[in-house]
């Protein structure tokens, strides 16, 4: 399945076409759910890991929180809020 918020193989935050990593956005129990329907994006891999130069999905909550924000949008103008919730289990929306 290709990500729901990106068409191009490129750093979600950058553009960068080069060393990228693929960043769940609801990891752990739901990485199978983020695979299954599109819940990642394309991250430079200074990007995604633990980098003290950088804020990433990992070290920063905001940032974290931030994609999973939009995932979610993205995927309930397509499908309910109800199914979002059966997938995930929790709502994102609003909580920046």
């Amino acid at each position: 399945m290709n990500s729901i918020l990106q068409d191009k193989k490129e750093c979600f935050f950058t553009h960068s076409t080069e060393n990228l990593d693929k960043h769940h956005i609801y990891f752990g129990a739901n990485r199978k759910v983020s695979d299954e329907h599109g819940f990642w994006v394309w991250l430079a891999h200074d990007r995604h890991i633990q980098d003290s130069v950088h804020d990433t999905p990992h070290n920063n909550r905001t940032v974290d929180l931030y994609l999973k924000e939009i995932c979610q949008e993205a995927y309930e103008e397509k499908h309910s809020h109800e199914s979002f919730m059966k997938l995930i289990g929790r709502n994102y929306l609003e909580v920046l």
